[in-house]
């Protein structure tokens, strides 16, 4: 995602100070540092990744900043058990086809087939059921990413709050920055061709108290 519209996960997340908030698939890191930021580096922010030499990146950016409150973390989001139940919000940007990017990376179109978008889907829907148990009562998970393709977006979605009655979307409010980009079921979407950005696709979900 491009700095535009990686602030506005980051505000749809709003993340506020004291709280504690877990960035499922963190690096490189702009998000991350973005939401500790927002927090006035106060609480504490889990940065998680299965790659620790795409987390050194953000722990370059964490000491840049001078930011106290990301602890970056080494692990595959679809365990990290000690989480459950400890999250005021929860990022899930998720790894996706790219297929927003298009008008940057035109390859991208050569290397997403309708096996490796389905491999994708499979993966987005393991992320975002477990990454949803460590969200507390009434918290919030905003679920992200940079394809505007449904089978890894809307379908994720509905297939999600079909199975998870006790969650619903929580659309931006009318004074959000995004509101804007909101469809008539609460997620959000930006067109390339209309908003000048990469298109990307992005849902706040509230788990019921």
């Amino acid at each position: 995602m491009q700095d535009s519209s990686a602030q506005l996960v980051s505000h749809l997340l709003a993340p506020q100070p004291g709280e504690t908030v877990i960035d499922a698939c963190a690096a490189p890191g702009g998000k991350t540092t973005h939401i500790a930021e927002l927090m006035k580096d106060e609480g504490v922010v889990w940065a998680c990744d299965r790659q620790a030499s795409r987390l050194r990146k953000l722990k370059e950016n964490v000491t840049r900043l001078q930011l106290q409150s990301i602890q970056p973390l080494v692990g595959d989001s679809r365990q990290f058990p000690q989480f459950t139940g400890i999250a005021d919000r929860v990022l899930l940007d998720a790894p996706c086809s790219g297929l927003g990017t298009l008008h940057r990376h035109a390859d991208a179109r050569w290397r997403q087939t309708p096996e490796t978008v389905q491999e994708l889907s499979e993966l987005q829907r393991q992320l975002l059921s477990h990454s949803a148990t460590w969200v507390k009562p009434g918290g919030t998970l905003v679920y992200a990413t940079c394809t505007l393709h449904p089978a890894e977006n809307e379908v994720i979605i509905q297939t999600f709050l079909d199975q998870h009655p006790h969650w619903q979307i929580s659309p931006p409010e009318p004074t959000h920055p995004a509101f804007a980009l909101a469809m008539a079921p609460g997620w959000l979407k930006v067109l390339p061709h209309r908003h000048t950005m990469d298109g990307f696709f992005m849902v706040r979900l509230q788990r019921s108290l």
